[in-house]
């Protein structure tokens, strides 16, 4: 049977806030080369404190990202650039390092967590390095920053469910990525604080619900208030008789605060182009249904989606994030459909004719609620408590109940001992059956119904209900999309004929064993004699 330990559950807030503290204590500083790792970590512990975590990664400088190539103060060693991550103990000795810090001559003079490490100016600051204890400093994790391997490799799994299991582990998101994209956030909002004193800039969607995969985009929000997230947190006396003198700013949908939310972008895009250090190419996208800004961040190596007004992503990031911590095999097929759907070439990116990597997350979070193993929306949102209310400045309710061990006491999940592998089976064969003709899709009630619109796919957003998420899926993607579920169930079919006769006696699950995931992902660049397969197959954003 399957075991939930939500007893060690962090909370979302709880999860933003670790993630932000150590963000707030970390610095970002290019080295030479991976040899001066050690010297970072000698000089930063002896002059300033002790270091609690300690990442190196490097990064090719033909990124696909840069168009120049120059992408900071230090030469790139054999055609790649070195940075170290470090954290330090406490946030005392974080601000020393900052304040200590220097500018070079003919830059313009800017404080930031993001440096780079000089040569020593003498022979005596080297020997006061070489009397720190390096016995106690932390290990030194080193990797190459968002670079997928050319090759998954599934000789060493032994059934559908291993090989599932192979995936996940080979593209989700390290732990290094995860502090760089909460760095930048962190750099991004330190960079707009004279701006938003009160505000802050968080990542959501993929990257903080639990689902996030290699070298995917950074999705950011910059909320000017930040008590709309974190409402527990004060800020001022009510008692007071002080107000701060301010400037009128629209909220909500109007018009009017839409075009106010485009003027303010548009200024910040000048901003984050000619002030904010490691942010390039910025890009106003500023007509789209969300207002975002586009840029790069060269040190990371990220495309960064910047927004104002799409607060409900990150409740919605948590809805997710909540339902990975009931049902670990969640995240896990969903990497596997994922990865099917990329390269089956059904998915794409951008929203348009063919389905997104969102609509998939929520096909399989309701295929997993008509299985008993997730719970419908609706029992999260009839049974929130006080503490639970948030309402985005839109006017979009999020109010849901957040404690997972709450939610389990409504519900009682089955089928926990079926397979990654059967379930995977189970979702291909639900989806080629759907009749997305006349039927939309509720995961507030775990139910499909009627459509209330004409279009090909009908997915009701879990925020705003009255709206379809799949409402621009052209009727031919749909057709494709069932299409495909239908081959993928031919496949695990004929695998499974092959070896009837000789599962008799043996498990459910086992029936799966000698079937290949290769084979279901199978594209025509593919070669089926091969026991690996491509990453760059099995990702598309």
């Amino acid at each position: 049977m399957l075991r939930r330990n939500v007893s060690t559950f962090l909370k979302f807030s709880d999860y933003l806030h670790q993630r932000r503290t150590e963000a707030e204590k970390s610095m970002l500083i290019q080295v030479s080369g991976v040899n001066s790792v050690s010297d970072i970590q000698s000089y930063l512990t002896s002059q300033f404190g002790p270091i609690t975590s300690i990442f190196h990664y490097s990064m090719s400088t033909k990124s696909k990202y840069s168009s120049s190539g120059n992408l900071s103060a230090i030469p790139s060693t054999q055609g790649q650039v070195h940075w170290v991550l470090a954290e330090f103990d406490k946030k005392e000795d974080f601000t020393k390092a900052i304040e200590t810090s220097r500018h070079a001559e003919e830059n313009l003079p800017f404080v930031s967590a993001m440096c780079w490490f000089s040569q020593p100016i003498s022979s005596a600051s080297l020997k006061s390095i070489s009397k720190v204890n390096t016995s106690v400093y932390p290990q030194i994790s080193s990797e190459r920053l968002n670079q997928i391997s050319d090759k998954i490799n599934f000789s060493k799994a032994k059934s559908l469910t291993d090989q599932i299991i192979v995936l996940e582990d080979s593209l989700k998101i390290t732990e290094l990525a995860l502090r760089v994209r909460f760095l930048v956030a962190r750099h991004l909002e330190q960079s707009l604080q004279s701006f938003f004193p009160l505000g802050c800039v968080l990542p959501f969607g993929s990257t903080v619900s639990g689902i996030g995969r290699i070298g995917g985009d950074l999705d950011l929000i910059l909320l000017p208030d930040k008590a709309e997230i974190f409402p527990n947190k004060n800020f001022g006396i009510k008692s007071s008789r002080l107000w701060h003198q301010t400037k009128l700013y629209s909220m909500g949908n109007s018009t009017n605060s839409r075009f106010q939310v485009q003027r303010v972008m548009e200024t910040l895009a000048d901003v984050i182009q000619l002030f904010v250090p490691g942010c390039t190419q910025v890009q106003r996208i500023l007509q789209a249904r969300v207002p975002i800004l586009r840029f790069w961040s060269e040190y990371t190596d990220l495309q960064c989606d910047l927004s104002m007004t799409n607060s409900s992503g990150v409740h919605m990031s948590e809805l997710i994030y909540i339902m990975a911590s009931l049902d670990h095999r969640f995240v896990s097929l969903l990497f596997a459909i994922r990865s099917w759907a990329s390269a089956r070439k059904i998915t794409n990116p951008v929203p348009g004719r063919q389905p997104t990597n969102f609509m998939l997350v929520l096909l399989l979070l309701y295929f997993l609620q008509c299985q008993k193993i997730l719970p419908t929306f609706d029992i999260l949102f009839n049974n929130a408590s006080k503490e639970d209310q948030r309402i985005t400045v839109d006017g979009i309710h999020c109010t849901f109940l957040r404690d997972p061990a709450k939610i389990l006491t409504l519900f009682s999940p089955r089928n926990d001992a079926k397979s990654l592998a059967e379930l995977l089976y189970a979702f291909f064969e639900f989806y080629s059956e759907f009749d997305f003709t006349s039927r939309g899709i509720s995961l507030f009630t775990g139910s499909a119904w009627g459509k209330p619109d004409s279009g090909a796919m009908y997915i009701q957003n879990p925020l705003e209900r009255h709206t379809n998420v799949a409402r621009n899926v052209s009727k031919e993607e749909v057709s494709r999309l069932k299409s495909e579920c239908c081959a993928a169930l031919w496949k695990l079919e004929t695998s499974l004929n092959q070896q009837e006769s000789d599962i008799d006696q043996q498990s459910k699950d086992s029936r799966f064993h000698n079937i290949s995931l290769q084979d279901l992902l199978l594209t025509p660049q593919l070669q089926k004699s091969s026991q690996v397969l491509k990453m760059k197959d099995l990702l598309i954003d």
